[in-house]
């Protein structure tokens, strides 16, 4: 397996001092950056070994996996990439927001990087944007870890989801989230059932969106989850086309609603070597409860699935 051991991205920009709203020590990574499209895209690179790529869901950036980063960097290059006006990256003027323009970032950075035989983890929103690379460039990854996330449109499949997104993307819902932040204080707040966040904690997460135009962001890529029924029809498609016999990890919060919606059950359809694991006690951000449950399950499932496995040849 290739262990994609070189770090520096071709372009390098300086980076910017950090924001004191953050505790270096939950954050104490390097800050990588490189353009992407006129985008400042942020991302950090950490350890060396197999390729382990986290995309983060949409009230959250890069910071949702610092545990997972600091418990397997060890043992993997962990990458972890803000997608642009997330964290740390910053965005081009006219860039949009939207489920297929972050889409296209990930691909961009992936090749830029030159990662490949690529494990990716995403989580929440981050399925939907990472899973769309893959089914456009099946050969470039080995392994999934998906968690509590869906691959297909949801009209088709989840009508009550999508009255939930629709409500939560709405111009109602949109004034109290961009007057009051309040998509981030719901998982600052709430997101862990077995542990409470910390104080730096729940900063990190709320002062990621300071203004107006920040926290309507993740409303516009909420919106795009059930609005791009096209592109989520690909991603089905090409998941069970090319994809379908890659080792998958699907990790969900025990009472998570996509549970009960059968998003587990789903890919587990999809994918005929997938290890399935529920987070006790946990709901939609098992990421925060119970990190180092989850981040033994990862190292378990790849020594035995994914470490030496061939990849399967996708089929077009």
């Amino acid at each position: 397996m290739s262990l994609n051991k070189e770090k520096e991205a071709p372009t390098n920009l300086s980076a910017k001092p950090r924001p004191p709203w953050l505790d270096e020590r939950l954050y104490p990574f390097e800050s990588r950056y490189v353009e992407i499209d006129g985008n400042r895209a942020h991302y950090v690179d950490e350890g060396t070994g197999p390729i382990l790529l986290f995309l983060h869901s949409g009230p959250a950036w890069s910071f949702i996996y610092r545990n997972f980063i600091v418990g397997l960097r060890d043992c993997f290059r962990c990458v972890a990439l803000d997608y642009p006006g997330f964290g740390f990256s910053t965005a081009r003027k006219g860039y949009g927001y939207s489920l297929i323009e972050h889409s296209e970032i990930v691909e961009k950075f992936i090749q830029r990087l030159g990662l490949s035989e690529v494990t990716m983890m995403v989580h929440d929103a981050g399925g939907p944007v990472g899973l769309g690379v893959a089914v456009r460039q099946p050969d470039l990854f080995k392994a999934f870890v998906l968690t509590d996330t869906f691959g297909w449109s949801l009209s088709d499949h989840n009508p009550s989801v999508v009255r939930m997104l629709k409500l939560v993307s709405g111009p109602v819902f949109g004034f109290f989230n961009q007057t009051f932040n309040l998509l981030p204080w719901i998982v600052a707040t709430f997101a862990a059932r077995r542990r409470k966040l910390s104080k730096a904690e729940r900063a990190a997460y709320m002062k990621a969106f300071p203004s107006r135009g920040s926290r309507r962001r993740i409303q516009t890529l909420f919106r795009d989850l059930y609005v791009q029924e096209d592109y989520m029809r690909k991603v089905e498609r090409g998941l069970r086309r090319d994809l379908k016999d890659l080792p998958v990890l699907l990790m969900y919060g025990e009472n998570d609603a996509a549970v009960k919606a059968g998003f587990m059950s789903r890919f587990e359809d999809i994918f005929s070597r997938h290890r399935s694991v529920l987070i006790k006690g946990e709901q939609h951000f098992p990421l925060e409860g119970a990190p180092e449950e989850m981040i033994s399950a990862i190292k378990t499932w790849c020594s035995g699935e994914v470490v030496g496995a061939t990849r399967p040849s996708s089929r077009r």
